[in-house]
C-alpha cells in the first residue's frame, strides 16, 4: 500500500503543502485548540482529510527538521504504584491536549537506573521531563537541565536545585493534619511507620507529625518506625505487635502501600480499628472500602498534580520561567479515627 504523504493531503484538501505542515505540526492549548496561523475551518478540513486518507505524521523526520519531538518523558519511581499510575493518567490526558506524546519509564527508586533512563529519553530528543526523583537522583536530573531540557519535579523535591519546575503536595501540612485529627479525637500515644527512602515527601510528612506532637506537648510520645520496600512485609507485623504491647493508641501511615499492609496485618492479628488502634492512611485504596471499618485517609489531588505538572512544563518549553506549585491535601474521615472513649 502506498504511504500517504503530506502532499497527498494538500492535494485532496486543495491547500498548500506549507499550510498542511502548519496544521499537522501545530501544538494545542490547554483547551485542545490548535495553535497555528490557519483559519479554524480550514484547519479542521485539513485534519478531516488527513484522517480520511490515513496520513500519519513522520515524527522522526519532523524532529530532525524542527529540533523538537512534541514528546515529553514522565519518570516516576514505579508506574504500577497506585498514586503514580493515577497521576500519570492525568498527565497523559493533559499532555495530549497540548499535542504532546508521553513516554513513561520507572526508576525503581534506583539512582543508576534513573540515570540510564534519563540518557535514553534525552537521546530521543525529548522536549521536557516530569520526574519524581529518587534518593541520589540529583545528577540524573542535572543531565537534563545541563542539556537545556526543561524539567519538572513531581511529588518529590530536590531542595537546592534551581531552574526546575516543582509541583508538590504540602506534605508538612498532611502530616500535621493527620496528627492533629488524632489529638482532637482524644488520642495521645500516636506513632508513625515510614519508609527509609530519604525522599522529601516522606521526610516532610514525618516533620508535620513531629511538629504537631511537639505543639501539643506530646513529643515524648513521638516515634517513627522505619522499614524498606523489601522488608516491609516482615517488619510491619513486628512493629504492630510491639506498638500494641506498649499501649500505642493510634498510627499514621504516610503511603498507600504501608496503609494497605498495616490494615491487612491488623486483620490477620485479629486487631480492630479504632478499638485496638486508630489508623489514618494515605491515598485512595480499595482496601479502605473492603476493611470492616471505614478508614480515615489523606487524599492527594491527582488530577490537579498531573495537570499542573504538564502546564508548568509546557510553559518552560515555551521559554517561560520555572514555577513552583504546592497543592493542599484533603482528609477523608472514616470510623478508624472515632473519638476515644
Amino acid at each position: 500500500m502506498k504511504r500517504i504523504t503530506i502532499r497527498d493531503v494538500a492535494r485532496e484538501a486543495k491547500v498548500s503543502v506549507t499550510l498542511v505542515s502548519f496544521v499537522m505540526n501545530a501544538k494545542r492549548d490547554k483547551d485542545g485548540n490548535l495553535d497555528c496561523p490557519v483559519n479554524a475551518e480550514t484547519a479542521k478540513r485539513v485534519l478531516q482529510v488527513a484522517q480520511k486518507l490515513g496520513y500519519r505524521r513522520n515524527f522522526a523526520a519532523a524532529s530532525l527538521r524542527s529540533g523538537k519531538s512534541n514528546s515529553i518523558a514522565v519518570i516516576p519511581n514505579d508506574i504500577s504504584n497506585k498514586f503514580f499510575a493515577g497521576v500519570s493518567r492525568c498527565i497523559e490526558e493533559r499532555a495530549k491536549s497540548y499535542g504532546y506524546t508521553v513516554l513513561f519509564a520507572s526508576s525503581d527508586e534506583n539512582a543508576e537506573r534513573l540515570s540510564n533512563v534519563m540518557d535514553a529519553v534525552l537521546a530521543h530528543n525529548i522536549d521536557g521531563v516530569i520526574v519524581a526523583p529518587c534518593t541520589g537522583g540529583d545528577d540524573a536530573v542535572r543531565k537534563a537541565t545541563e542539556a537545556g531540557v526543561p524539567v519538572v519535579l513531581l511529588d518529590r523535591d530536590i531542595v537546592d536545585m534551581e531552574n526546575v519546575g516543582k509541583v508538590l503536595l504540602d506534605d508538612v501540612e498532611a502530616g500535621a493534619m493527620a496528627t492533629n485529627l488524632f489529638i482532637d479525637r482524644g488520642y495521645r500515644k500516636i506513632e508513625m511507620i515510614s519508609y527509609s527512602l530519604g525522599i522529601s515527601s516522606l521526610e516532610e510528612r514525618e516533620s508535620g507529625y513531629r511538629n504537631a506532637m511537639m505543639d501539643k506537648g506530646l513529643y515524648d510520645n513521638a516515634r517513627v518506625h522505619y522499614t524498606s520496600y523489601a522488608n516491609a512485609a516482615q517488619d510491619v507485623p513486628v512493629i504492630i505487635k510491639d506498638a500494641v504491647s506498649r499501649g500505642v493508641e493510634a498510627i499514621f501511615l504516610p503511603t498507600y502501600s504501608l496503609s494497605a499492609l498495616v490494615l491487612m496485618t491488623m486483620r490477620d492479628l485479629g486487631l480492630k480499628t479504632p478499638e485496638d488502634m486508630a489508623v489514618i492512611g494515605f491515598d485512595v485504596s480499595d482496601i479502605y472500602q473492603l476493611y470492616s471499618t471505614s478508614v480515615t485517609h489523606i487524599v492527594q489531588p491527582l488530577k490537579e498534580l498531573g495537570e499542573k505538572s504538564v502546564d508548568v512544563l509546557v510553559n518552560m518549553i515555551q521559554g517561560k520561567p520555572a514555577e513552583k506549585a504546592v497543592l493542599k491535601p484533603e482528609m477523608i474521615e472514616g470510623d478508624s479515627t472515632a473519638a476515644k472513649s
